[in-house]
């Protein structure tokens, strides 16, 4: 009696926990946590409708769904230092490249509704192309540089904001070319 009661014990506890919890994927194509040192890092999942908050283009989720948009993750490194003091990476995927390169032509045509005001330049690096944004500066005390990338290799986006005292192209470029795609 010992043993069926074992036995039904253990088919209830498996039926309860029901199959095995699935493992919340990995983020990818983000900058390590370790690129910018001595800032918080927040990493978080990004939906089309999450990138579509970052834009007055009020259908921006829909064009996603269209150009085959599939997922991405956001990492986000922020606090005090004498470099950088914001660092946003994200990574958006798609089903196949053409829908990487609408994404990225997109951000380019309608620069205005992501960045008010911001001039562009073409931004090229090895096996990746797309555009540096520059947004003024606000009219603040002690304003810094906020300055961005948007680049498509493959079926992968690579997004990155920087702003802080040091914020250049430069560091731009070479914290984008830590970003895997």
């Amino acid at each position: 009696m010992a043993t069926v009661g074992a036995a039904l014990a253990l088919i209830l506890a498996m039926a309860a926990c029901g199959s095995a919890p699935a493992r919340a994927a990995a983020p990818s194509g983000v900058l390590p946590t370790a690129a910018v040192a001595g800032l918080a890092v927040v990493t978080q999942p990004l939906t089309g409708r999450d990138v579509e908050k970052d834009s007055t283009v009020p259908d921006l989720a829909a064009r996603l769904d269209r150009w085959g948009y599939v997922g991405g993750w956001q990492r986000t490194f922020q606090g005090e230092s004498r470099r950088l003091t914001l660092v946003v990476s994200r990574s958006l995927q798609f089903r196949n490249s053409p829908g990487a390169a609408a994404f990225v032509a997109y951000v380019h045509q309608k620069v205005g509704s992501f960045y008010p005001f911001a001039l562009t330049r073409p931004l090229s690096m090895p096996g990746r192309s797309g555009w540096v944004i520059r947004p003024p500066l606000c009219a603040c005390h002690m304003a810094t540089p906020l300055i961005v990338g948007v680049t498509a290799q493959g079926r992968t986006v690579s997004w990155l904001e920087i702003n802080g005292p040091q914020a250049s192209t430069r560091m731009l470029t070479q914290l984008l070319a830590r970003a895997p795609a």
